[in-house]
């Protein structure tokens, strides 16, 4: 039973447990699990589920924080203000409320046993290679977590892994089309080309200012100097309160002496047991195996020293029957709760028997471990939670003297700023296109920044919350608008431009007609073919890849074969190809696209598994759901 749980945590699992513990979760954000306030309105059905408007909200916000996180300076607000945004956002949602009534309606349910002891390996949670619950604890809460959110979560994606790990472990890869794929990819030809540079069509070149007029008034939204402000701003955030705190001596002894036995590892029991099994919900069974475990349990009552030869003979848990019932040491969190509340109320040497959801337990309690960790080891630790914990009492109230200063002196943020010992910092000119640094790749604040009222009337915005603990206040500068620029600042971009297209389109069809020349069986006057050289998909030597794809994907029935290709240097290729070179697919190539075709059956089966699943319920998205809300 416990080995079980033991070698699942150094499993797929634990793998998937760790991508979640440094990735934010996709969807469901914490306040809409724990309270049903606010937001109720029913935004999508799936069977008999509801999504709601404020879990749908929670999902969009934190989808917009994975990839403003992932992304970085590159992070575009504009996209996760999309429709297109929210409706993947909420097809993902219902798709994974399918799965999750798929997985009920078979049965498949993840225990409190197994969570526990997936989260006891994990190398995250531990100090001193064991699990602690402070640093699991001060880990989640780090992310925005609290533990039984975390481990809500943990359950709901660890059941779909689950599901889902039958299909794609079991998918069946036909071997000829392995083969197939793999001659096609090993597949080489040998070739020679000529080049054609845009010097053959210079002469033929001509852009007009009419041409100019014409392409600049077609496209006048791509020469607008888009509207821009400069802004003053100062930032309250937990973190940096928290760095300005500087712990006492008595304050750190204080804390110490209060805390010292939860500041080292948490206490360990160590026990034997003796496992009569015996399924729930059978009643003859669970009579019959209570009755030999009271016989076994006065047995070793009588003589003790033969535990564990009871436990070698007589033991239905196969892990610790051979150890004479050992389970080693393990802290709280681990066992089942009658087992675990059992042994940690006994004492050391007492035994006693316990029933349990896997049948009848004799345990015997071998020993007890803690310790109490030195003042030196864990200091830091300690002025850590110190400055977190008096940073936390007084964001509350530095937050409301913020906001309220920020309002009462609107013309100015230096108040505000003096009265709670921050920078006031002013920003170059940007724009809501130019991906603006923080605090203002927050799309809530971008828009505070460029309101009508904001602009005109030049004072203080009321703080607005960028982050978790973090507020932001902001006053506009100045302000330029957007302006079209004039045909004649942008007259000399817009003929390159044309001219490079024109350049292009001459060029591709100069390509072209040299291409049907050949053949026709005529070869142009002037046309020097290069060495020749043998190249395949796997070996492109200096040919672009839209080059590599023309020549592989020519017909080759009849030889020579010709195909063209506009370069990168704005040239054009035209090549011949004289032979075709059937080898035997080299073992490395052959695994890799096995490796790869299985993946892609893997994906059409997992996608056909969900699409059964969702053909199995209804499944509706509320008229207006796709609207944006204030969040």
């Amino acid at each position: 039973m416990l080995e079980a749980i033991r070698s699942r945590a150094q499993g797929w699992l634990a793998k998937l447990i760790l991508a979640l513990i440094t990735i934010p979760f996709a969807l469901w954000g914490v306040d809409s699990y724990f309270s049903s306030g606010g937001r109720n309105e029913v935004v999508a059905e799936v069977g008999d589920a509801n999504i709601t408007r404020q879990a749908y909200t929670d999902a969009l916000r934190e989808q917009a924080d994975r990839m403003r996180q992932a992304l970085g300076p590159a992070f575009d607000p504009a996209i996760v203000e999309s429709a297109e945004f929210r409706q993947q956002v909420l097809q993902a949602m219902m798709e994974e409320e399918a799965m999750l009534q798929e997985a009920e309606a078979v049965g498949l349910e993840v225990q409190d046993a197994q969570i526990a002891a997936i989260l006891h390996q994990l190398p995250p949670f531990q100090e001193d290679g064991k699990f602690s619950p402070e640093r699991y604890k001060r880990v989640l809460a780090q992310r925005g977590y609290t533990p039984a959110y975390f481990e809500h979560q943990l359950r709901r994606d660890i059941t779909l892994e689950i599901l889902r790990q039958p299909i794609l472990a079991g998918s069946l890869l036909p071997a000829v089309s392995a083969e197939l794929v793999a001659k096609i990819a090993g597949q080489r030809r040998e070739v020679s080309w000529h080049e054609i540079g845009p010097d053959a069509v210079a002469g033929q070149l001509n852009v007009t200012d009419k041409d100019i007029q014409a392409y600049y008034d077609a496209h006048k939204a791509d020469y607008v100097v888009p509207e821009a402000v400069r802004v003053e701003y100062a930032v309250l955030s937990l973190d940096e309160l928290a760095k300005a705190i500087k712990p006492s001596e008595k304050e750190v002894q204080d804390y110490y002496a209060a805390n010292a036995a939860k500041l080292g590892p948490p206490e360990e029991r160590s026990a034997s047991h003796i496992l009569i099994a015996a399924p729930q919900g059978e009643a003859a069974a669970r009579k019959q195996a209570r009755a030999k475990a009271e016989a076994l349990y006065a047995e070793v009552q009588k003589a003790p020293k033969t535990f564990a030869d009871v436990a070698r003979r007589e033991s239905q848990d196969e892990g610790s029957a051979a150890e004479g019932g050992s389970l080693g040491s393990f802290g709280r969190g681990v066992m089942v709760e009658p087992f675990e509340d059992a042994v940690f109320a006994m004492k050391p040497g007492e035994m006693r028997l316990v029933e349990t959801e896997f049948g009848f337990h004799i345990i015997r309690l071998e020993g007890i471990k803690s310790s109490t960790p030195s003042m030196a080891s864990v200091r830091g630790r300690i002025e850590e939670e110190i400055r977190r914990q008096q940073a936390q009492k007084q964001f509350a109230e530095a937050a409301e003297s913020f906001s309220n200063l920020v309002y009462e002196q609107s013309a100015s943020l230096k108040p505000a700023a003096d009265a709670l010992k921050l920078t006031v910092k002013t920003t170059d000119w940007m724009s809501r296109q130019g991906l603006p640094a923080e605090p203002f790749n927050s799309a809530k604040l971008l828009e505070a920044v460029f309101s009508a009222d904001a602009i005109k009337s030049r004072q203080n915005i009321e703080p607005l919350e960028t982050g978790r603990n973090t507020l932001v206040a902001v006053r506009v500068v100045d302000h330029r608008p957007a302006r079209q620029k004039p045909l004649a600042d942008v007259a000399a971009s817009v003929r390159e431009k044309l001219l490079a297209e024109q350049t292009a389109s001459l060029i591709v069809k100069l390509g072209q007609s040299r291409i049907e020349e050949l053949r026709q069986g005529r070869e142009p006057a002037g046309f020097a073919w290069s060495a020749f050289k043998v190249i395949g998909h796997q070996q492109p030597e200096d040919f672009d890849s839209q080059t590599v794809r023309a020549i592989m994907r020519a017909d080759a029935a009849k030889l020579p074969a010709y195909v063209g290709a506009a370069m990168p240097d704005g040239g054009y290729r035209v090549v011949r190809i004289t032979r075709v070179i059937e080898d035997a697919a080299d073992p490395a190539l052959r695994a890799a696209v096995e490796n790869g075709l299985r993946q892609a059956y893997a994906r059409a089966d997992a996608m056909a598994q969900l699409d059964l699943a969702k053909a199995g319920h209804k499944f509706e998205i509320k008229p207006g759901a796709l609207e944006k809300q204030e969040q």
